[in-house]
């Protein structure tokens, strides 16, 4: 399964020492350049920076089109990593895109893309036994101050019967 990421994910996953849930449930990822930059380079000793440079399943790929990453980011407004996210998931014909960010989902799903958030993979690694539950992990996201609104928390948690 082809799977690309924003940074959002990799940075709050990584906050609470969870980034490998990303590799234990879809064994590897695919980044954009933007990507990378964002997280790696300018984040360097923030959370996210170490883990990512690291991890040999982060596969950082440029995207083919850059004016198509720039076209998309004057049209929406929507930051580069997203942009760039969304330009490379469509590049490599990507199953899923993983990213948070409203607008930008909602953009990724104008263009056909099957999009996902870190509270769905929370979900899938519950349903695929690689954790027991999402309750703990998405406690530990909201204390380290990923943004996660009450009505996602509480309908995941009814949803998950948690």
């Amino acid at each position: 399964m082809k799977v690309v990421t924003n940074s959002t994910p990799l940075i709050e996953l990584s906050k609470i020492n969870r980034l490998e849930l990303l590799r234990e449930v879809y064994d590897s990822i695919y980044i954009p350049e933007e990507v990378y930059t964002e997280v790696v380079v300018n984040g360097v000793g923030k959370p996210g920076a170490a883990e990512v440079e690291a991890a040999g399943w982060i596969f950082c790929q440029s995207v083919t089109s850059k004016d198509q990453v720039f076209i998309l980011h004057n049209q929406t407004l929507i930051d580069l990593g997203e942009c760039g996210t969304i330009v490379l998931a469509q590049e490599i014909r990507a199953d899923r895109i993983i990213i948070d960010d409203r607008v930008a989902r909602q953009v990724a799903m104008t263009k056909g893309l099957s999009v996902i958030g870190t509270v769905g993979v929370l979900r899938v690694a519950k349903a695929q036994r690689i954790i027991p539950t999402v309750k703990p992990i998405l406690d530990a996201l909201r204390s380290h101050g990923t943004r996660i609104s009450d009505r996602l928390y509480y309908q995941t948690l009814a949803t998950e019967r948690e």
